[in-house]
């Protein structure tokens, strides 16, 4: 194996082709979406410029949106597109390993990255997901890729590609800029301990990120004030834990085999920060940093600013960051047991992984099935739905076509299917002798006065959102 490891390297990089082709399928096959989704897909239809107006009042930056409506002429009401432009990066990233990464480290390397991008931890599903994460994926990547460039060469280019690779990744996701941030801290400290003469090239590329991300950044104070009043959902410290080992175990859970496989990726880590200390790979080992060093800050970050806490969707581009350093560290290994060791617990890791993706799409397709089949029950004529939030509206009103529509929550991006007002005792009093719904979303302080003065039987919970018949 130790001789052919390049062929084992273009193994790898087969089976992820075939993971692609799989990705392109499996949508066909098994349809599954989220609340999230609904909302992105709800926004790209708008017109252009009133879908902007609704990214100003979210809590991300415009990047994404504005790339799925660059497909908009091919159709974006399907929701098929939709997800397959979320499958781009991983291909655009598949391109940048049979070429950059392959030159640089060889065919190990570059096959084995793109394989665990492919089927470790959250990956596949997100190459899947109508949001942002698989773009900030590959932005955050070669930010990573060319922040190795610029240490190394200190060239014009380099410094170029930094800087509009981490532009695109502060534009994609706030959570993004904090690892991008901390690459230029990176650098910093590289270039005061050993190349001084370059801190005029570092100056001239934050200077022209200052420069370029200003504009949004009075939208991003806007939006900080508006989820401020938010009820922050809080951290449990014992989720750190789960942390430590989501690179490749995404479950938090303390069930027996996952307390096993999160062992088997603990041990992995442990490889890989020996890999670093015998190679004395400064750069694997800045990958590891900022993959940990981006948990903490968000953690910290998360729980003084938006109101939710962290999600392991936010780490997506820090796993891939790690996975491109262990997979450098792996094909530099010389000694055949370790090399046997080391892509065994790989695909220990890949098999448990493929376990977790397939209970989660199969809880996500049975989710559906389930909430379809609540909306088809109650899509009539003799239902009535009220929304309490523009976000309940956005993601149901498609599936209740057939019912009278309202929303008590301000309008700034409605379609003709539904009446704005905040009267919630006229609107019960105009349709006497309906089934009206009350639609509310969860963690909301608005929600105690309906259910203090209105008589609501729950019908249907969704978690994020549930339904309450409203009875006189």
């Amino acid at each position: 194996m130790y001789e052919k490891r390049d062929l084992l390297g273009k193994i790898f990089f087969g089976v992820a082709i075939l993971v692609l082709l799989y990705m392109f399928i499996s949508p066909l096959t098994n349809m599954f979406i989220n609340v999230d989704e609904y909302w992105t897909y709800s926004l790209v239809n708008l017109p252009f410029m009133q879908g902007m107006i609704v990214a100003v009042h979210d809590v991300h930056p415009p990047l994404y949106y504005m790339i799925l409506y660059l497909f908009a002429p091919f159709g974006l009401a399907n929701l098929y597109l939709s997800k397959v432009v979320s499958i781009i990066p991983y291909i655009l990233i598949m391109v940048v390993s049979a070429t950059k990464i392959r030159k640089d480290y060889g065919w190990l390397t570059a096959g084995l990255f793109v394989f665990c991008l492919g089927l470790m931890t959250d990956f596949f599903i997100e190459f899947l997901t109508i949001r942002m994460y698989s773009w900030g994926l590959f932005f955050v990547l070669m930010s990573f890729i060319y922040y190795k460039e610029v240490i190394t060469h200190w060239d014009r280019k380099s410094w170029v590609l930094l800087t509009l690779f981490t532009l695109l990744s502060a534009y994609t996701q706030y959570f993004f800029a904090i690892t991008c941030g901390l690459i230029y801290l990176l650098i910093l400290v590289e270039i005061l301990n050993n190349n001084k003469d370059k801190l005029k090239q570092f100056g001239k590329s934050v200077l022209a990120l200052i420069i370029l991300y200003a504009p949004w950044m009075i939208v991003f104070v806007h939006q900080i004030q508006t989820q401020s009043g938010e009820p922050n959902e809080g951290f449990e410290l014992v989720n750190a834990i789960h942390y430590l080992t989501a690179f490749a175990i995404k479950s938090q859970n303390f069930e027996f085999e996952m307390i096993i496989f999160k062992l088997v990726a603990f041990a992995f880590l442990v490889l890989i920060l020996y890999l670093i200390y015998q190679k004395k790979d400064r750069f694997a080992g800045a990958g590891v940093f900022l993959m940990y060093a981006t948990i903490a800050i968000g953690i910290i970050s998360l729980m003084f600013s938006f109101s939710n806490t962290m999600r392991i969707r936010y780490l997506v581009p820090v796993f891939g960051i790690f996975w491109l350093s262990a997979s450098i560290l792996i094909g530099k290994i010389e000694n055949k047991k370790i090399l046997m060791i080391a892509l065994i617990l790989i695909m220990v890791l890949v098999g448990a992984s493929l376990a977790i993706t397939n209970d989660d799409i199969n809880s996500r397709l049975e989710f559906n099935e389930k909430k379809a089949n609540f909306l088809d029950s109650i899509n009539n004529n003799d239902s009535v739905i009220v929304y309490n939030t523009d976000y309940g509206y956005r993601i149901l009103h498609n599936d209740l076509n057939k019912t009278k529509q309202y929303t008590l929550s301000g309008q700034y991006f409605y379609d003709d299917d539904v009446e704005f007002s905040k009267d919630f005792k006229g609107i019960l009093k105009n349709n006497t002798g309906k089934k009206v719904y009350l639609v509310n979303w969860k963690l909301k302080e608005s929600n105690k006065k309906f259910e203090k003065n209105y008589n609501l039987t729950k019908v249907y919970d969704a978690d994020h959102y549930n339904f309450n018949l409203v009875r006189n």
